[in-house]
């Protein structure tokens, strides 16, 4: 007996958003889905974008993230280099987590010589992060904004401080990633509010904040899933691309320690808990993932979901 399954047909469609590149470089582009990632029906599109972070801080990282790395997470160039040359990474996020007054206490302008190295470093789309300090990022991303010689992302906009990043945006020919704390109405109001400062819905991405395996993913799941339908089913302020960032993954206990033996060597322990956090972000229809991990961004990037 053959069954059929239901097949659901949504009016609204995710809207492209193109991530520039140098040139010579490969942009990425997202979105232009019309139905659910794993589904039968519609159109797919673009496939998914795998990142990887480049940190600027001083904060120590896991010893399995580390070994990986091959010390290269102590030069940020070098570190973005080889995420693109050696790793395959679609696109860098460069965080510059080394202003924060606990990690590193970056000058504004070393963060912005920072971001404009990198940038000339790699031929791929690049987002910049900032520091996670408000009064410090509001210096950063003017900055940051002024000095970047080609287009990127800046990471990220909220509620507080979405006048600041989307003004700096547009005066220097930026997108803007919107971020909320897992919370659909604030994530559709963050980009009303860029909307109503007149930055384009095709230079906006949505970052509705990940929380890690066992820490909070049931939550990002779900928060993501509902953008995902809220988008299709024809809300135009929610068919935007979403972004996640993994990193969350490796603040579990779980994923690092090594007290444990009975939990298994952590340097595959870290790396699994990393990729069980990004497929999870993938079923619930992300758009665009940020890895820590190089081995991670390959794996991911080989998704045939779309």
């Amino acid at each position: 007996m053959t069954v059929a399954f239901p097949k659901q047909a949504f009016p609204g469609r995710v809207l492209e958003v193109t991530l520039p590149a140098a040139e010579g470089g490969t942009p990425v582009i997202v979105g232009g889905q019309n139905a659910l990632p794993l589904a039968p029906e519609g159109e797919k599109h673009n496939p998914v974008a795998v990142g990887m972070e480049v940190g600027t801080g001083s904060g120590e990282i896991p010893p399995s993230l580390a070994h990986a790395l091959g010390g290269r997470e102590k030069d940020p160039v070098s570190l973005a280099r080889a995420c693109e040359d050696e790793w395959g990474a679609s696109f860098i996020f460069l965080s510059l987590s080394g202003c924060h007054p606990d990690n590193g206490s970056q000058t504004v302008a070393m963060g912005a010589k920072l971001a404009r190295d990198v940038l000339a470093a790699v031929r791929c789309p690049v987002i910049v992060g900032g520091c996670g300090d408000e009064e410090i990022d509001a210096k950063l991303f003017p900055a940051v904004a002024e000095a970047a010689p080609r287009p990127v992302f800046l990471s990220y906009a909220d509620e507080k401080n979405y006048r600041l990043v989307g003004g700096a945006a547009l005066a220097y020919g930026h997108g803007v990633v919107s971020w909320s704390p897992i919370d659909i109405n604030m994530a559709k109001q963050i980009n009303l509010l860029l909307s109503d400062i007149g930055v384009p819905p095709e230079r906006i991405l949505i970052d509705p904040l990940t929380g890690g395996l066992g820490y909070g993913l049931e939550y990002t799941y779900s928060i993501v899933e509902r953008i995902r339908l809220a988008g299709l089913s024809g809300d135009a302020m929610l068919a935007r691309p979403v972004l996640c960032h993994l990193g969350d993954a490796w603040k579990a206990r779980e994923a690092v320690d090594a007290s444990e033996p009975s939990w298994g060597d952590p340097d595959v322990r870290g790396p699994r808990w990393e990729e069980a956090t990004g497929w999870a972000c993938l079923a619930a229809g992300a758009d665009l993932l940020v890895c820590r991990h190089p081995g991670n961004a390959a794996l991911l990037r080989g998704t045939s979901w779309r």
